[in-house]
């Protein structure tokens, strides 16, 4: 059978690209199994979908969202399909939350809610006999007027999936220069987080379970992009990297048995590793490290589940500024009810760690978090419900509504004041000065929107401008609020 996966066009975002890692993995998948398929990223390549829909001729579209941000692309392809006759499957973590949404808007035939990769296998092999999908577990879909659920798929064994086949995509194309790195890429490594914080929604998607990939075949995969495209480095996309030292242990020893020479990242947890295992992972290549703090504020912690141990957190950071690993730590303004004395508290954490990138975002209530699930039901949040309202929200980098008990203005402020600071703060980062910082922020950025064709190109450059100005302003024309939070003050 024959098979296009769309990964719709987002537009303009002023993160860099990532290649995209689930519906590479899915569609590697299929492929393996004897299945013809076209993974087409919309995000770099922005062709005419009636052509590509005339020209592959695929028997079933399978169109992925993380979030709302891609709706208007993702509807505007499944449009173009149902002409066709063209079934239509939409999955991914957007989809997954709100099937009930996708489903009434009549040009989703399928849902594939949580993981794809056995689920889109069977439905192939279902299609190409001619039977019904009704046995397959994973699937939501309408049967008169009403939504039929089909059981949860038990979550796979990720060592039963191959090496992504990097032929699906140009790959070329989503190589980055990041922290010395000039071709840098992302990778999975594993699914999941067993943490139940309440602003994210693993809980409902992982059901707060975490899964490694077996360190063979992700090295394996890494070995393949160095020996092919000349990768010098890899950020480890994973919620969580990993959750044991003996596994930290192992991938180290291993990228040293098989002489593999790549720097890399990861995001990780405070509290897991120890300066032994940190000593070792930069041995092995390991240059940067985001940890996500969230907030200095003991009580709002409480609320959010996070549950870190608050006297490990200085200490952490320091031992990697020591070892030369560059830190990233982030955090999120404005929760629900938030005060500014709890906000206080974030901005003092914040400058007391003194971690060398500090990522600030705004909350942004996602469904299938413990959260919106809250200010839905108690009325301070009305839910998006049409596919034009969702497009409209764009989570943690825009502040689309605020539901705590902070001026918004305060809010803007802070969190351009933290953006700048990573932009422009000289020689805050271990082996690369800030300059070099700025300057593959903004190389990235251009490549991204150079992608798109010239008319994007001006239309995203614009933005970036207009973006770049906004946060300028909000990080020095507001010297009260400057004071109110002690924001250039430093702590010993």
């Amino acid at each position: 059978m024959r098979v296009l996966f769309i990964n719709p066009s987002v537009g303009y975002y002023t993160r860099a690209l990532s290649n995209p890692l689930g519906l590479l993995s899915i569609a590697t998948y299929i492929k393996t199994n004897g299945h013809e398929v076209k993974l087409e990223d919309r995000c770099v390549n922005k062709s005419n979908i009636n052509k590509l829909l005339d020209s592959f001729k695929p028997d079933i579209i399978g169109v992925s969202l993380m979030s709302s941000r891609g709706i208007i692309d993702a509807t505007k392809v499944s449009q173009a399909a149902k002409k066709r006759g063209i079934p239509v499957v939409w999955g991914g973590q957007m989809p997954s939350m709100q099937i009930e949404e996708v489903l009434a808007s009549g040009f989703v035939d399928y849902v594939s809610y949580g993981e794809g990769e056995e689920t889109w296998l069977e439905m192939m092999n279902a299609l190409e006999k001619g039977e019904s999908f009704a046995n397959i577990e994973g699937l939501a879909y309408k049967e008169n007027d009403k939504t039929v659920i089909t059981p949860c798929r038990k979550f796979a064994d990720l060592g039963e999936f191959p090496v992504a086949d990097y032929t699906l995509i140009d790959a070329p194309k989503y190589m980055q220069n990041y922290l010395g790195c000039k071709k840098m890429m992302y990778v999975y490594s594993s699914k999941g987080c067993p943490c139940r914080c309440a602003f994210c929604s693993n809980q409902s998607f992982h059901k707060s379970t975490h899964r490694k990939r077996p360190n063979d075949i992700v090295l394996s995969e890494v070995k393949y992009l160095i020996d092919n495209y000349g990768v010098d480095g890899v950020y480890f996309s994973d919620e969580l990297w990993c959750m044991k030292k003996s596994d930290a242990v192992d991938f180290c020893q291993k990228i040293h048995d098989m002489k593999l020479d790549f720097h890399w990242g990861i995001e990780m947890r405070i509290g897991l590793l120890d300066e032994e295992e940190f000593q070792m992972m930069y041995d092995a290549g390991c240059r940067w490290i985001l940890f996500g703090v969230e907030t200095g504020s003991p009580e709002m912690q409480k609320i959010i589940h996070k549950n870190i141990d608050y006297s490990k957190i200085a200490p952490t950071f320091e031992t990697l500024n020591r070892i030369g690993i560059t830190t990233i730590a982030s955090f999120i303004l404005g929760f629900p009810e938030e005060t500014v004395d709890q906000l206080r508290d974030t901005v003092k954490l914040l400058n007391t760690i003194k971690a060398n990138l500090t990522p600030v975002f705004h909350f942004t209530p996602l469904p299938g978090t413990e959260l919106y699930d809250k200010v839905v039901s108690n009325g301070t949040y009305k839910a998006p419900k049409t596919f034009k309202e969702m497009s409209k929200v764009v989570a943690t980098e825009s502040l689309g509504v605020n539901l705590s008990a902070v001026p918004n203005v305060d809010l803007r402020v802070i969190r351009s004041w933290y953006m700048w600071k990573s932009f422009s703060n000289k020689g805050a980062l271990q082996e690369h000065g800030a300059f070099e910082f700025a300057k593959e922020t903004i190389i990235n950025g251009l490549h991204s929107i150079s992608l798109k064709g010239p008319i994007s190109f001006f239309l995203d450059g614009f933005k970036a401008l207009y973006e770049f100005l906004y946060v300028f302003w909000f990080s020095h024309a507001y010297p009260k609020i400057i004071k109110k939070y002690d924001l250039d003050k430093t702590y010993d």
